[in-house]
């Protein structure tokens, strides 16, 4: 009966020392815009390749943001906030909230009746910018709690970077960061590791008006449905058969038929720089694997049927429309700890260090 014991207990102290022993790892890149070579002539457009995959990727960055912005909500709201320690959190600029600002930031909407109403004031004022996405532009080191444990993977402080001077070498320089920021890991292999989805820069998706897209799709809705009408309806100068046919069959062909839905840029997170980051061992040895974009809004003109009121009812017309520009960076390398690798491509260029996390 006492063997029966022993075993479990013996492997339950040995997966406890393996934990124990399990390397950590600091993790801090930084990712900044390199002059165009008007001379270049390769094609580096990501579209011969695929999308990159983010599934199991971690969102480190909104992870962060989100703590950091639940700190600040109960600060603003006056409540008090401990760290992992039981110490109280303070330093942050942003002082409880009292009746007289709620009521100076709002005097200019509705009258405030009650206690209640007050209080749903305060808390949409301590909530603003609560949601990642909901930001223009990620500031250059996103900015994250301090944190010294090995519990779970978290996003460095800017406390705890250590290229700082690099970023302000490169700005000296006339380079612009798009990203500077890192995390901290456990070892793992290249089956188990996890990858990062990383992204800085502006936020295209914030960039294009939705209401004025909407307002066109309005408008374009409209004229397609006036072109189905019956031909009960006095329609002056709506095109005929004849008027289609005059029209060379490749541009009518690939006129596709509306549909009011919104752009893919509206219904989905767009960022300057977007992918992801991974580190493993391998053979021993660390390894890395990126993949990532570099995103730029460009105008472009197309050819569009225009339905007139005109004597042939049909008219080519060019318009100008925004369309998203991709380059793609992938990268899969051995690296060495505690050195400083540099990551070259004609747009992009990205420095990084792992250093050892002793604990």
């Amino acid at each position: 009966m006492i063997i029966k014991y022993v075993l479990p207990l013996s492997l339950l102290s040995a997966s406890f020392m393996a934990s124990a022993n399990l390397r950590w790892f600091d993790i801090e890149l930084i990712f900044f815009e390199r002059p165009t070579d008007s001379e270049l002539k390769e094609d580096l457009s990501a579209e011969d390749f695929p999308a990159i995959n983010y599934t199991n990727s971690k969102d480190i960055i909104a992870e962060a943001y989100q703590e950091l912005q639940n700190v600040k909500y109960k600060e603003c709201m006056g409540i008090e906030v401990n760290n992992e320690n039981g110490d109280q959190i303070d330093g942050f600029d942003q002082p409880a909230i009292s009746s007289n600002d709620v009521i100076e930031a709002f005097e200019t909407s509705s009258q405030i009746n009650n206690d209640d109403e007050l209080d749903n004031l305060a808390q949409l004022e301590c909530q603003r910018y609560s949601n990642v996405a909901e930001l223009d532009a990620l500031p250059v080191t996103p900015d994250a709690l301090t944190f010294e444990h090995t519990d779970y993977i978290y996003l460095l402080s800017k406390e705890q970077l250590e290229l700082n001077e690099t970023v302000s070498r490169l700005k000296r320089r006339g380079l612009t960061p798009l990203l500077h920021t890192g995390w901290r890991q456990p070892e793992s292999n290249i089956r188990n590791a996890t990858p990062m989805y990383l992204y800085g820069g502006k936020n295209l998706s914030a960039v294009i008006n939705k209401s004025e897209n909407e307002q066109s799709l309005e408008q374009m809705l409209n004229e397609y449905t006036q072109f189905g009408q019956s031909d009960a309806i006095d329609l002056n100068g709506v095109p005929q058969s004849s008027d289609i046919d005059a029209f060379p069959s490749d541009i009518v062909n690939n006129v596709e038929p509306f549909e009011n839905t919104p752009s893919p840029l509206l219904t989905e997170q767009t960022w300057q720089l977007q992918g992801k980051f991974k580190v493993f061992i391998r053979r021993n040895y660390l390894n890395i694997e990126a993949d990532f974009d570099l995103n730029e809004l460009v105008e472009q003109t197309v050819d569009n049927i225009n339905f007139t009121d005109g004597d042939n009812g049909l008219a080519l017309q060019q318009l100008t429309e925004t369309v998203l520009k991709t380059e793609r960076f992938s990268q899969f390398r051995r690296v060495i700890s505690s050195e400083i690798h540099y990551f070259d491509h004609p747009k992009l260029g990205i420095i990084m260090q792992i250093r050892r996390y002793n604990h």
